[in-house]
This record gives C-alpha cells, sequence and structure tokens, in this order.
C-alpha cells in the first residue's frame, strides 16, 4: 500500500515521492512552510518536523545558563556588587564637577 503525503493527505506513488522528515511527500508538496519554494535533499532545513527552506529556518535562541561553579560565582559577586548604593547626593556631584 502507498503511504499518504504529509500536506495533502493524497497517495503518493514512488514515483514522485520524497523520503524526509519521518514523512512521505509529493515533490510538489515539500516546499518552505513561509515562502512556499519548493525545497528538494540538498537545500531543506527540517525544524519541528517541517521543511523550511534556508532564509525562513526558525533561529533558535538559548536562554537556559548552565549552573556552573563559575557562573554561581559571578552570580554572587554581581549581586553583592549591585548591592552597593550608586546614588550620588547633590552635593557630592557639585563637589566632583
Amino acid at each position: 500500500m502507498n503511504p499518504s503525503c504529509a500536506r495533502c493527505g493524497k497517495i503518493v506513488y514512488p514515483t514522485e515521492k520524497v523520503s524526509c522528515l519521518d514523512k512521505n511527500w509529493h515533490k510538489g508538496c515539500f516546499h518552505c512552510e513561509v515562502c512556499k519554494m519548493t525545497l528538494n535533499m540538498k537545500n531543506y532545513k527540517g525544524y519541528d518536523k517541517k521543511p523550511y527552506c534556508n532564509a525562513h529556518y526558525p533561529k533558535t535562541s538559548f536562554t537556559i545558563v548552565a549552573d556552573t561553579p563559575e557562573n554561581l560565582r559571578l552570580r554572587q559577586q554581581s549581586e553583592l556588587q549591585s548591592q552597593k548604593p550608586y546614588k550620588i547626593t547633590i552635593k557630592a556631584r557639585k563637589l566632583l564637577l
């Protein structure tokens, strides 16, 4: 039995099948999620089991910092420094100028 296309759901015959991202696609259905540019096995990028072109590939940003001993020390040091008063009174400012 022939598999169905991941995009349109119709039957994909072996001559037009593209097997990628753990799915089967028609050659015409294997296109970028954003701009609909037709992709092939050489120019696609997969993200979350969906094909993207190079221009529209979602950029991942890393937000978690590992709690290594060095990072913990730096965090404690910055907390201690931030507790120092930064306000300069008007009289002190006039004396500095």
